[in-house]
């Protein structure tokens, strides 16, 4: 049995094993109306009402629409960092997500290879997937439910993991790929190259075939369907493409030798296109995109601003692009790490060339300090999502 209050409407609603097909006789685009609007902690209550209570919320189409008449449906900023409590030890399980209308506190259970290895992660459609050696965590920041992916089957070094969304078969998937751990050849090209399907029954790792020696070193987008990250070609810098569908490898374009002479190991969304902003050590970037409309891919240099007249607003000597808006256009600018409890990202608008400091309004029980060695999360485009792991 079942039983769900609410003080507010002063009702209860009691379900029966014997009784609970007598929901089931509610219209089903009314049912979703319904559910839609509730809040995300109830409809995972509802999940255990019916088999197709279960089955509605799960499904697809009401992962799309959800949530019904809120705003909260248009893309957001969300931050996530690990905390240190104020005796100064490190919470090594909780991380907090902050967006940008509410503080939103949950736990993702990182093993502790995590305090000491570098990781990558990518956020795509509502989903956040965290990446560490063999390690593999999906976290839906939404409903504070993380789950771990079986450890990928190699003895080698995973090198990179990427992820990414198959709109026409709504499927979510891992790319991993690794190189050997040890010799002459350890910081070669990728040699293995794995795939993971969420929601898959056999729920493990398929080895697919690249005929392209390449190097990932950078992040990704994925962008219709398809995931482009940087890599190394030999001796030449390139963009490579993964389809998640056909789950072929791609070489896009070459990257212009100029781009050497900057930093940079970071791959945005430009207004739907590949962009790789550069940056010299002058707190000045430029934006290159890259023309996919074009035959031979060209990079045109979309913009150039400086954050020399604003560094009052970072109290550091050093900031990076983390990402940029896609609903306001504005680029998100942050430190690598964090030296105090003083959290806070820096937001460019180009079209009016203006910046604003947003401060993360934190927990009372902790500081948010990032370490060398684990940069916090940013994203750009976070949207609620009921998709249960």
């Amino acid at each position: 049995m079942m039983t769900t209050r609410s003080k507010k409407n002063k009702t209860t609603v009691t379900t029966n094993p014997q009784t609970s097909s007598s929901y089931d006789v509610l219209p089903l685009d009314l049912l979703i109306e319904i559910l839609g609007r509730l809040p995300v902690k109830s409809i995972a209550r509802f999940l255990l009402v019916s088999k197709l209570w279960a089955r509605t919320i799960r499904s697809r189409d009401f992962i799309k629409s959800f949530p019904l008449g809120s705003c909260s449906s248009q893309p957001r900023f969300l931050t996530a960092l690990s905390a240190v409590d104020r005796e100064g030890y490190m919470d090594k399980e909780d991380w907090y997500f902050f967006s940008s209308s509410s503080l939103l506190s949950r736990s993702c259970p990182l093993p502790n290879s995590y305090q000491r290895i570098p990781y990558r992660s990518h956020y795509v459609k509502g989903l956040l997937c965290i990446g560490c050696g063999q390690e593999q965590f999906l976290v839906n920041p939404t409903t504070g439910k993380s789950t771990a992916l079986p450890r990928v089957r190699t003895r080698r070094k995973t090198t990179q993991s990427f992820f990414g969304y198959d709109s026409v078969n709504d499927e979510y998937k891992v790319l991993c790929m690794t190189e050997a751990l040890h010799g002459p050849n350890s910081r070669g090209p990728s040699s293995q190259h794995q795939v993971f399907t969420l929601g898959d029954k056999k729920k493990s790792w398929r080895m697919v075939q690249c005929s392209i020696p390449h190097r990932p070193y950078s992040n990704s987008v994925c962008m219709d369907d398809v995931i482009y990250y940087a890599a190394k070609t030999g001796t030449e810098r390139s963009v490579m493409r993964f389809d998640l569908r056909s789950e072929k490898f791609h070489l896009v374009t070459g990257v212009p030798t100029e781009f050497e002479l900057f930093q940079y190991d970071m791959i945005i969304n430009y207004q739907g296109k590949v962009a790789i902003p550069t940056q010299t050590p002058a707190y000045t970037f430029d934006v290159w995109v890259m023309d996919q409309d074009a035959e031979e891919h060209n990079w045109l240099k979309k913009l150039t601003f400086s954050v020399e007249p604003w560094k009052k607003l970072f109290n550091c000597s050093f900031v990076h692009i983390k990402g940029i808006t896609q609903t306001t256009g504005e680029f998100i600018l942050a430190p690598y790490y964090y030296k105090s409890s003083d959290v806070y990202v820096v937001l460019y608008n180009h079209y009016a060339d203006t910046f604003r400091k947003i401060k993360v309004q934190g927990n009372a029980k902790y500081d948010f300090i990032m370490r060398n060695h684990l940069p916090g999360i940013f994203i750009s485009d976070y949207i609620e999502s009921v998709r249960f792991l």
